[in-house]
Order: C-alpha cells, then sequence, then structure tokens
C-alpha cells in the first residue's frame, strides 16, 4: 500500500520507535515516589524540554508552560472550555476540534476568509473593535490541515493584542513541516500533537503562557500542575519528546525533499480538464495537495485502495463518512466541489516515484470515470 494520508498521522520515527521499544517492559507511574515513579517523572520532564526547545520557548525561564493531554482535540477543546464565558474569534477553516464548538456555543465569531484561505485580518479587525467583552480568545490554525494553507499568525496576533485578545493557534500540522517559534510568533497558546511529526498517538501537548491560567475540564488528580488530571502517558510522551527532537533537526530537509514531491505531483495534475489545486498560489505546506476534481469522491477513494494507494478527501468527517468540507465552503467553494476534494499529503521519506505511482493511478480513475 502507497500510503498518501500523512497528514492523518504519520509513522513514528525509527529512532523513536527504538525508544519506544525499550520502554516498553517497564511500569511508569510519574506519581509514584518509588524509583520506577522518579524514572517515569524524569522520562516525562524529558520531554517537556525537548518539546519546549523544537519550537523556542525555554520553559525554565517560566514564560510558558506545557501540558500534557491525549491528543490536539482534547488539547483544543480544555482551551475552548476557558473561554466559554469570553468572546472567541474563529476562521471558518479551523480543524473541527475548534469548528465544531459553533454548534454548541453562542459567543463564538468567524472571520472570513479569501477564496484561497487567507483570514480576512480587516474583518478580525472589525469583530474585536466591536467587542465589549473583557475576556477575547482569538484561535487561528497556523496551516491547515485540509488545504496545507499557512496564515501569517504573527500579524494576526499582534493585531489580536491591540484589542486585548489573547491569541492560539493550533499547530499540529505545522511543527516538524516547517520552523515553528512560538514566542517569535507571539503566540499566548499553541496546540501540539505527536502523532503528527513522528512519534506515537495518544500525547498532546497545549502551551499556555505562564500568565494565561488554564481552569481543568476533568477532576481527579494532581497532574499537569492540576489542570489535566491522570496518569501521565509516559511512552507516547517519550516518543513525542524525541520526535519533536528530531523533527526540528531535519526540517529543512524535510522541507525540501516534499517540496520536490508537491512540485512534480501538481505540474502533472494540471495536465487534466476540471482537476482544481486549492491554494496553489499561496504559502502551504510542502507536503500537501487538496484536489477538487469532477467525481463522486467517496467512490473514488474506495477506486485508489483497490489500486493500493491510501488518501483521504479533504470532506471525510470523523465517522469516516463523506460531507461537505466546512474548509472549502468558508472559502467559497460550491457544495459540490466541497463535497470532491482529494488530499495528497506525503511525507519525507518518499520518492518521485511514489508521486508518478499516484498519477498513474489517477489517469487510469480520470479516464475510467469519463466513460
Amino acid at each position: 500500500m502507497l500510503y498518501l494520508d500523512h497528514n492523518a498521522t504519520t509513522p513514528m520515527h525509527p529512532e523513536v520507535k527504538k525508544l519506544v521499544i525499550s520502554l516498553l517492559e517497564g511500569a511508569y507511574n510519574p506519581s509514584s515516589v518509588h524509583k520506577n515513579g522518579r524514572c517515569a517523572r524524569n522520562i516525562v520532564e524529558t520531554a517537556r524540554l525537548q518539546i519546549a526547545k523544537s519550537v523556542g520557548i525555554d520553559i525554565n525561564a517560566r514564560e510558558y508552560e506545557i501540558i500534557f493531554t491525549s491528543s490536539g482535540t482534547e488539547s483544543n477543546n480544555l482551551l475552548m472550555a476557558n473561554y466559554q464565558d469570553g468572546e472567541i474569534f474563529i476562521s471558518g477553516i479551523e480543524h473541527l476540534s475548534i469548528f465544531a464548538h459553533t454548534n454548541y456555543r453562542g459567543n463564538i465569531r468567524i472571520i472570513n476568509v479569501n477564496r484561497d484561505g487567507i483570514i480576512d485580518s480587516e474583518h478580525l479587525e472589525q469583530l474585536l473593535a466591536k467587542s465589549n467583552n473583557s475576556k477575547k480568545l482569538v484561535s487561528i490554525i497556523l496551516a491547515n490541515n485540509e488545504s496545507g494553507v499557512i496564515q501569517n499568525v504573527k500579524e494576526l496576533a499582534k493585531l489580536s493584542r491591540q484589542y486585548g485578545a489573547v491569541f492560539h493557534s493550533d499547530c499540529v500540522q505545522a511543527v516538524g513541516k516547517m520552523h515553528v517559534n512560538i514566542k517569535d510568533l507571539g503566540l499566548d497558546f499553541a496546540t501540539i500533537s505527536s502523532h503528527k511529526l513522528g512519534g506515537m498517538q495518544g500525547s498532546s501537548v497545549l502551551i499556555a503562557k505562564h500568565n494565561n491560567m488554564i481552569k481543568p475540564v476533568m477532576f481527579g488528580g494532581g497532574q499537569e500542575k492540576n489542570i489535566r488530571p491522570g496518569t501521565e502517558n509516559v511512552v507516547a510522551i517519550a516518543s513525542f519528546g524525541l520526535a519533536s527532537q528530531i523533527a526540528v533537526e531535519e526540517t529543512e530537509q524535510r522541507y525540501q525533499k516534499t517540496k520536490k514531491l508537491q512540485h512534480y505531483l501538481e505540474e502533472n495534475l494540471l495536465k487534466y480538464e476540471k482537476i482544481k489545486i486549492v491554494s496553489k498560489n499561496v504559502q502551504r505546506l510542502s507536503n500537501t495537495t487538496l484536489l477538487v476534481t469532477p467525481w463522486d469522491v467517496q467512490t473514488k477513494l474506495i477506486s485508489f485502495d483497490l489500486l493500493g494507494i491510501a488518501v483521504s478527501s479533504g470532506s471525510a468527517c470523523s465517522s469516516g463518512k463523506m460531507s461537505k468540507s466546512h474548509v472549502l465552503s468558508a472559502m467559497g467553494f460550491s457544495d459540490i466541489e466541497s463535497k470532491s476534494s482529494i488530499r495528497v499529503s506525503f511525507n519525507y521519506e518518499q520518492t518521485i516515484e511514489d508521486a508518478a505511482t499516484f498519477i498513474k493511478a489517477f489517469e487510469e480513475i480520470y479516464f475510467t470515470s469519463l466513460g
């Protein structure tokens, strides 16, 4: 199977896998006071330092806190829950762990994006200027999980501060694919997830500036400074730490490799009529290509699978069923187009031959669909 769905999850880095195997025999609870517990605590704190360094922060300076959770979705929900008594400003292209809150809360304002998926900063300023709430949160994804579009969050964070708002960015797709410096970007909060950058599933962090107090939404333990109770997933956290360290060391190399694949793929795909590459002319993740096709995507994904290729639809929901992509809808695509997208996402170990294999399968499906 040719796996081209690395934005969904990506395999563990070989060095990370070695570390995980070495830890599987142990019994680790960082809250225990005996030797095993102290060993577990050391593993967790080492990983915390590795993650902090990978995104340009020094937790020893007490400027930022790193809170371990089980997933990026949990981290985002933890933050959103802390602002349910304030006013929240998000774009229409946020990950569903942010965007789905619009179905349950009336305190969320939606920021417009243009056809390329770039945030309308003037609209954000208009929304902030109208707000009388003393507690304001702006949450903008750094690199979109469907289109790969990268936002200028540094300028958006600066703008938000002018109106007394704190700024969060979901950096889950960005870290490991581009250089990310939380402090330089001026973020008050950030979310990162292990399995997107070569670590295990089951570990994520919410990074928070020290003066932004986070209250727990679950209770029953004092872990993570009383913010996120429950025994820490020590093995997953260890994998996260090492994966983040390796990712930052390899970021430029990974970018150069995937950029070549993206260019080769898109130059070939544009030869086919009625195929659109979303946001082709703006800055995107180098590993991500989102296509809008003239097809019934659900049957075509099955066709790719039968040909030994794993890709996903930008309109796939968490249940695996096809639905309209809220990202493409926010960008002004029609309902039909928003249900007809295919996302190809490479990793840095893949080759031009892999891209050519996808193109060959794409061509077969394309001409078959023409009858």
